[in-house]
C-alpha cells in the first residue's frame, strides 16, 4: 500500500514499454503507473491487485499485521479492517471508473498467486509492485519468469529505497536473490525502478 496515490518514480522505466506489446501490472493501488504504461500503445494490460487487507495478514512487509494497521490508520479513516476494506473497495472502483474502462484493460481483483495459477498468456513484460515482503516479492519474481516471453523484461518498483524509514529492503533482497538463482542481470531506472532481461 502506498501513502499516496502517485508513484513518482515509475515515469523512469516507461521508455523500456514497446508499443503494441502485452504487459501486466501486480499490485495497481490506484491505477497511475496503469494509464502510464496505456499512454505507450500498448495492446494489453493485465492489472492484478486484491484490494484487500488479507494479503497483509500473512505478509512481513510491515513486521506484523498490527503495525500494517497502525502505519495507514490515518489514511483509511480507522484502524479496524472494516474501515481499510471500505478503503480499499473506494479504490478498487476509482480504477474501475478509470484505467477500467479503456478496452486493452482486464481487472483482476485478487492475490498475485492466485492470479498466476490462472493466467496462461504469455507476456512482452510484467511490473511487479506487489508483496513488498523478502518471500511474496521473490514469489511474484519466481512465478513471473515463467510467462514472460524470452527477451521480455521483468521490471519493478521500490528497490534499494535511498535512506528512508521506510525502505523495502525485503525487495532488495529478493531481487538480488532472484538475480542470483538465474544468472540474470538488472538496469536501475530513476530511484527505485529496475529492469530485468530475461
Amino acid at each position: 500500500m502506498m501513502n499516496g496515490t502517485i508513484n513518482k518514480d515509475s515515469k523512469n522505466i516507461m521508455s523500456l514499454i514497446e508499443p503494441n506489446t502485452i504487459g501486466a501490472e501486480v499490485g495497481v493501488w490506484y491505477g497511475n503507473s496503469s494509464k502510464q504504461f496505456l499512454g505507450r500503445a500498448i495492446s494489453e494490460l493485465h492489472l492484478v491487485d486484491a484490494w484487500s487487507v488479507e494479503p497483509y495478514k500473512e505478509s512481513t512487509e510491515h513486521g506484523t499485521y498490527e503495525n500494517y494497521l497502525e502505519r495507514y490508520s490515518k489514511m483509511c479513516g480507522g484502524n479496524t479492517e472494516k474501515d481499510f476494506q471500505k478503503h480499499y473497495d473506494n479504490v478498487y472502483e476509482t480504477v474501475k471508473s478509470t484505467v477500467g474502462t479503456d478496452p486493452r484493460v482486464t481487472i483482476y481483483r485478487m492475490n498475485s498467486d492466485e492470479w498466476f495459477k490462472s493466467f496462461d498468456k504469455k507476456l512482452d513484460w510484467i511490473y511487479v509492485d506487489g508483496d513488498h515482503s523478502y518471500e511474496g516479492c521473490l514469489r511474484d519474481l519466481n512465478n513471473a519468469i515463467k510467462i514472460v516471453k524470452v527477451g521480455g523484461l521483468i521490471l519493478g518498483d521500490d528497490y534499494k529505497w535511498p535512506g528512508t524509514v521506510w525502505g523495502k529492503d525485503g525487495v532488495t533482497q529478493a531481487v538480488d536473490e532472484f538475480l542470483q538463482s538465474h544468472g540474470l542481470l538488472k538496469e536501475q531506472h530513476g530511484e527505485v525502478q529496475f529492469s530485468i532481461k530475461v
